[in-house]
């Protein structure tokens, strides 16, 4: 899909259901602050979950791959044209704890970004739950403002989410 500094990025498909189960297992810390622990399904869920009125073909769930290893070190899920046409909504950016906190996350964005605006996109949207502070700073460090607030109900709670938008110039 694009490169990024001392690896890539490649859409991930039900054969990388696998890596991709690995991967969320090994990022349980995000998932239980959001909804709950990973399950043993969670990688299946995660490539066919669609928001309403959405096909797999406007679904992109991208892997990153790092350091030149074939090990999945961090995963995007994006969607096209949502809510509004042009501009996109990250479900998920989801990085190995192993890989935070040393820039890679901002790196992949700035390049997210670039590809998406290739695409046509003229905007992005992501939520972000309250009880996640840090990612809201790393969020708004890229650009995004909150737009909003609501609630979230996921399989096992209800999160007090923030809507955050960032504008893509040309």
């Amino acid at each position: 899909m694009f490169p990024v500094e001392n690896g890539q990025v490649k859409r991930l498909g039900a054969d990388d259901a696998p890596a991709l189960q690995s991967l969320l297992e090994r990022c349980r810390d995000f998932l239980e602050l959001t909804h709950e622990a990973p399950r043993p399904d969670e990688a299946e869920h995660f490539l066919a979950n669609l928001p309403e009125g959405k096909t797999l073909e406007d679904k992109f769930v991208l892997g990153l791959y790092a350091d030149g290893t074939s090990e999945l070190a961090g995963v995007i899920d994006i969607v096209r044209h949502w809510p509004v046409r042009d501009e996109w909504i990250i479900g998920t950016f989801l990085l190995d704890p192993t890989h935070r906190n040393a820039g890679l996350g901002a790196h992949v964005h700035r390049q997210l970004e670039g590809w998406v605006r290739n695409q046509g996109a003229t905007g992005l949207r992501l939520v972000v739950q309250q009880q996640n502070p840090g990612a809201l700073r790393f969020w708004q460090r890229q650009g995004y403002t909150i737009t909003g607030q609501t609630h979230q109900r996921t399989r096992t709670r209800e999160n007090v989410i923030h809507l955050l938008h960032k504008p893509l110039g040309a």
